[in-house]
């Protein structure tokens, strides 16, 4: 019943690969079968099959989401919009940050923002570097995407995002403490 799941929860602050995803790469590859929460599932870490497995979605996948998942987004609309979310999502990049709008557009503003944050930095007296081109990268994406400025905003998008995603794929726990609480209380606000 509980199989690998406490060693999957255990916590990882890093942005790095969770190292119950490394361990089973050394051990079987980038395709391997675990159980969590009481489920059986294959776990792939292959760019490809991860691509085929989209394309064919419905057909002869089924993906299976963790019950935070689920419950955070309603257990009908996450297997109906699955496909619809995934083709939107892909137009969406591809037309924000494909090749057309890579030259025109793209390039500028981050440069811009890259001399932004080098000139903050450079005031500083140490930057944990890994940490600061995650930030300046979600900064830029989210000003291009939902014109979002933490400047104009009182609102820290970025932490708020930060716990969501880790709470959608916590152990499903509504206690004041936990990831999924933490997530139940960003997507109120």
């Amino acid at each position: 019943m509980i199989g690998e799941t406490l060693q999957f929860f255990s916590s990882n602050s890093s942005f790095d690969i969770p190292p119950f995803i490394r361990e089973r790469m050394k051990r079987y590859g980038t395709l391997f079968r675990t159980s969590l929460v009481g489920q059986c599932v294959v776990v792939s870490t292959d760019p490809e099959i991860n691509q085929f497995i989209f394309q064919q979605e419905g057909r002869l996948f089924k993906s299976w989401y963790m019950d935070s998942f689920t419950e955070l987004f309603g257990s009908q609309t996450v297997p109906s919009a699955h496909s619809f979310v995934h083709k939107y999502f892909r137009s969406l990049i591809l037309n924000l940050f494909g090749p057309e709008n890579l030259k025109k557009n793209l390039l500028p503003e981050v440069e811009e923002t890259s001399r932004r944050y080098l000139q903050l930095w450079s005031s500083m007296n140490s930057v944990e570097l890994k940490d600061g081109i995650s930030t300046m990268i979600f900064d830029l994406i989210a000003k291009k995407m939902l014109s979002y400025d933490e400047a104009k905003s009182s609102a820290k998008l970025r932490e708020n995002f930060v716990d969501f995603i880790k709470g959608l794929i916590s152990f499903p726990l509504n206690i004041p403490g936990t990831a999924y609480y933490k997530c139940l209380q960003v997507q109120c606000q």
